[in-house]
């Protein structure tokens, strides 16, 4: 059985340059090359990669159309040339990753893979902290404020003197907290603390 191999919906309305991204990138990866967002529809493959050209509306388009789904997909956008406010504009909406690029121009496809790859690492960050943050959610304000002291490194006793309740409640609290989070212990659980505020 074949190794899967990356999707790239290239979407681009110039069909010059659409073509030849969509050579060079079909070379190593699965290309679908796409004139406009309209035309991506509601599926596309798990972990896709989109490599939008950066024109009109087309970034904010498809971040709003992946946005609406729960599959993982990661925006990277071109533009023949581009200066750092135009990129970091293109972030704003909805992009993870800019590069630049004509039909004319040398090979993009290890600049592309590295975007792709640092995409992915963002979104398991991403993922970590939403997971993190409904884990936090289960616990009452009490516990949260618990947590925190822990994670600031104050013991039981100054936590109590802190909050005003006994030591034996902070340890209640403290257990509570390592069952609530599902963790092994109370670094466990403040490992879940610092993922909720990556």
């Amino acid at each position: 059985m074949g190794e899967s191999r990356t999707v790239y919906y290239i979407v681009d309305a110039d069909l010059e340059r659409r073509n030849a991204l969509s050579r060079a990138v079909g070379n190593r990866a699965r290309a679908v090359p796409l004139e406009s967002v309209e035309e991506i529809g509601g599926h596309w493959a798990q972990g896709a990669c989109f490599l939008i050209h950066d024109s009109d509306t087309a970034v904010e388009d498809c971040h709003a159309l992946l946005s609406r789904s729960d599959q993982d997909a990661s925006i990277i956008a071109y533009r023949d040339s581009a200066d750092v406010e135009t990129v970091f504009d293109a972030l704003d909406r909805g992009a993870m990753g800019y590069f630049e690029y004509s039909a004319d121009a040398d090979d993009p496809y290890s600049k592309i893979e590295s975007l792709r790859c640092r995409s992915l690492r963002e979104q398991g960050l991403r993922h970590r902290r939403q997971s993190a943050v409904r884990r936090l959610e289960q616990l009452s304000q009490r516990e949260r404020e618990v947590l925190s002291a822990v994670a600031e490194g104050h013991s039981n006793k100054a936590i109590a003197r802190q909050l005003s309740i006994s030591p034996r409640t902070i340890e209640i609290h403290r257990r509570n907290v390592i069952a609530k989070l599902e963790v092994a212990n109370s670094i466990g659980a403040v490992r879940v603390a610092m993922e909720a505020s990556l």
